[in-house]
């Protein structure tokens, strides 16, 4: 594109973004007055008019719109700011809503950090009134903008989180999501992907460090319920890589939280959490039950993540975590004494290479030994 000049290229995409951008405000102008036809075909209109305006913004790149040609990106900037008046207009309409975010990625790849004056209040705008599609789809914005720009995005995060918290949460069901042969229905469907988009959104938060967000005074209230859903997936969801993947948050939490016993606590009972919870129902209940196929690819692969985790523990935990082990967990799921002491030790000396074929080996002993009963859970 940059062969034509600055002056002709502002000139024709002015000529195309202007009427479109006029034939928004005439739309959205009462809209709040509209009878029910009218609004309908309104709103078909609007669809067209931002997707015209989404497939025209795909020839632009970031390095163009601010560094080459800024015109350009001011143009698209003010683009933006007549699209973020359409979920205020029509907040209860999610073609619409699916639109706008739709357009939002589009800007993140054409805008790049000139984006982020406008993110706070599209996100507020887009989380109004969302159900669990539409807030699955802001979920995958939100995932995009943190793969894309990391630490960057701290900020943002902070003043946003409470809002996608506290929607995501009234959404799901606080008992778990229903299953069964009569959970086979488009709700339902639609609530796994939200409640998995979650879990990425999580996963990305603590891959790219920025899980001191949750730790904010306004945030930190939500911390107990998303610990709560982690380890009830870690331990038991039906798909194996989301139970692998919100075992990997924990690992990320666990080196970024923990601390020794004579260190101050990050968060406070985090520590005896880890030790007496997520190492005893994850680390070693789920995986001593027989439905753990460990001849499965997939759920090997997790198999080694929890050995990842029990090593980081021990890392972060010291000798707290060994005495645990072997005062409660080995003589609850009834490990000869010998062999717990043995695994005490390979757990401090071993790597995670060795340590998971010898972890590996003290589950099937365990297993032949309670003949496939979970009499001890």
């Amino acid at each position: 594109m940059e062969e034509v000049s600055v002056e002709k290229q502002s000139e024709y995409l002015s000529a195309l973004l202007v009427p479109l951008c006029q034939q928004v405000n005439i739309l959205l102008a009462n809209a709040a007055l509209q009878d029910p036809v009218e609004s309908a075909a309104k709103v078909a209109r609007l669809q067209r008019v931002i997707s015209a305006i989404n497939s025209l913004s795909k020839g632009f790149g970031e390095r163009l719109t601010t560094t080459s040609r800024p015109a350009v990106g001011i143009m698209f900037k003010q683009t933006l700011d007549v699209l973020l008046q359409v979920p205020l207009a029509f907040p209860n309409n999610k073609l619409l809503r699916s639109k706008v975010i739709s357009f939002l990625h589009r800007m993140v790849e054409t805008l790049g950090t000139a984006v982020f004056p406008y993110l706070p209040r599209a996100m507020e705008q887009l989380l109004v009134e969302s159900e669990a599609k539409e807030m699955a789809d802001f979920l995958v914005l939100v995932n995009q903008l943190i793969c894309k720009f990391k630490a960057a995005m701290t900020g943002i995060l902070e003043e946003v989180f409470p809002f996608i918290a506290s929607r995501v949460f009234a959404i799901l069901p606080k008992d778990g999501i229903p299953s069964g042969p009569c959970s086979n229905t488009e709700e339902i469907r639609e609530l796994q992907e939200l409640q998995k988009t979650f879990f990425n959104f999580l996963h990305a938060t603590t891959s790219y460090e920025l899980s001191a967000i949750f730790l904010v005074p306004k945030n930190s209230g939500y911390l107990k319920e998303i610990i709560q859903l982690l380890i009830s997936a870690a331990c038991s969801h039906k798909d194996i890589l989301v139970r692998k993947s919100c075992v990997q948050v924990f690992i990320k939490l666990i080196k970024n939280w923990c601390t020794m016993p004579n260190e101050d606590e990050k968060v406070p009972g985090f520590r005896s959490f880890i030790i007496e919870n997520f190492a005893v129902s994850c680390c070693f209940y789920s995986v001593l039950d027989n439905t753990f196929e460990l001849r499965d690819a997939h759920t090997y692969s997790l198999f080694g993540e929890i050995v990842v985790a029990q090593k980081v523990i021990y890392e972060k935990c010291g000798d707290d975590f060994l005495l645990h082990l072997a005062r409660n967990i080995f003589p609850a799921i009834q490990c000869p004494k010998d062999v717990a002491e043995k695994y005490c030790l390979d757990l401090k000396l071993c790597d995670v290479k060795d340590l998971k074929s010898i972890y590996k080996s003290l589950v099937e002993r365990i297993r032949m030994q309670q003949n496939g009963s979970m009499a001890f859970r």
